[in-house]
């Protein structure tokens, strides 16, 4: 018992220490601190060398830095932070690496800005500077009276006097981001949007690794699609065929209005025949968007009795999607049917490049309210199994 109060006490005074104010001349070597200056800059950096008594040589994720200390406000120390410290070190070697195969220090001989920039990153770093005059779409390098700092696009959260009018620049595009397109930006994971195919593109996809669609625009406001899945290897094998086409009316910069039907044909615990007119509309772009779709679904099959009937139901599907990254989009999708009571909620990620898009995700049940909580999830009402959660997947080439 004494042993474990013991060890209680000493990760208790570590964690104290994780955090402590240090003075400039406390600084010694290995030391993970964050530096606050007196330029009011403060970042992230390993004390590498103490070569003097006034200095310090410290490695920031940007560059490496000759500092006196009295530059240097205060410290706080994070020297027992060794998950940070390594995760610093190691993106200082990839920045040097992308430096060194960009061969980005060919710009230093460019003339610098004559004001002082602030640069902030998305890792919580500050820094001063002059900015070098270049523009690569991708890399940033700071003129510090302790040395060069390097940025790479994708890390940078602004620089304020971008440009020395007192201006911020929030918004860092690479070369790839802005020639990157999600080809198949016209559909989430299940719902169509607004957004025509494009006359001429023509694609493949597929659903859960089992079901193939081909899809073609011959012209700007017309789209179409058939295909089906085979999955023999669910509990409950799936079997289905769908064909459809889609008419885009209207599409200007940000919205977009069509109309559609698709036809189903299933087989997994019965047969059913499903016909499904819509109408939706889009507001945003391909990198973002939210859309709303609305129709009737009509559902033909055999009841318990083997007796055909025809259903009529009402859907209302809300979907939107969103560019996260260079090769990144999310989305999500709720789906509201007039006889069911559960809600089938779906979220995805797409990994896209121009002419290829792979879908990751999942799809489970709300319950509506007052729905009984006996309710058959979805997916033991779609797949017979015992699964709340289904993982979801599905991929498209195009043309």
């Amino acid at each position: 018992m004494i042993q474990k109060l013991c060890l209680v006490l000493v990760l208790l005074c570590i964690a104290s220490q994780a955090h402590a104010q240090l003075k400039p001349e406390d600084l010694d070597r290995d030391y993970l601190v964050k530096l606050v200056m007196k330029d009011s800059s403060s970042f992230y950096a390993v004390v590498l060398a103490k070569p003097l008594p006034d200095r310090i040589i410290a490695e920031t994720r940007n560059g490496r830095l000759e500092i006196p200390l009295a530059a240097i406000d205060y410290a706080l120390d994070y020297r027992f932070n060794f998950v940070m410290k390594e995760d610093l070190r190691k993106i200082y070697v990839h920045n040097t690496v992308d430096n060194q195969s960009t061969e980005v220090t060919k710009y230093l001989s460019r003339p610098k800005l004559p004001d002082v920039s602030t640069v902030s990153t998305k890792d919580h770093d500050t820094f001063k500077g002059r900015r070098y005059l270049f523009n690569d779409s991708a890399h940033v390098i700071l003129f510090t009276p302790y040395g060069n700092l390097f940025f790479t696009y994708p890390k940078l959260e602004r620089i304020e006097n971008y440009s020395g009018q007192n201006d911020t620049k929030e918004e860092f595009y690479t070369t790839s981001y802005l020639e990157s397109h999600d080809p198949r930006s016209s559909q989430a994971f299940i719902t169509p949007n607004a957004m025509s195919f494009g006359a001429g593109n023509a694609f493949i996809s597929d659903y859960l690794l089992a079901g193939l669609q081909f899809n073609y625009g011959p012209t700007d406001w017309l789209s179409l699609n058939g295909g089906g899945v085979f999955a023999p290897f669910l509990p409950t094998q799936v079997l289905t065929g769908t064909l459809g086409l889609k008419v885009t009316p209207y599409q200007s910069a940000h919205v977009a209005l069509a109309a559609g039907v698709q036809g189903v044909y299933s087989d997994v615990v019965k047969i059913t025949r499903i016909a499904f007119p819509y109408a939706v509309a889009t507001y945003g772009t391909w990198e973002s968007n939210i859309s709303l779709l609305g129709g009737v679904s009509y559902k033909r099959e055999n009841d318990s009795l083997n007796q055909p009937y025809t259903a009529v139901n009402s859907v209302i599907a809300l979907s939107g999607g969103l560019r996260v990254g260079e090769n990144l989009k999310a989305s999500a999708e709720l789906f509201f049917i007039s006889d069911f009571n559960i809600i089938p909620i779906v979220f995805t990620l797409r990994y896209f490049q121009n002419d290829l898009t792979i879908d990751a995700g999942v799809v489970f049940s709300a319950y509506k309210a007052g729905a009984a909580r006996v309710t058959k999830t979805l997916g033991e009402y779609v797949f017979n199994t015992s699964f709340e959660i289904i993982p979801l997947v599905s991929m498209s080439y195009h043309f």
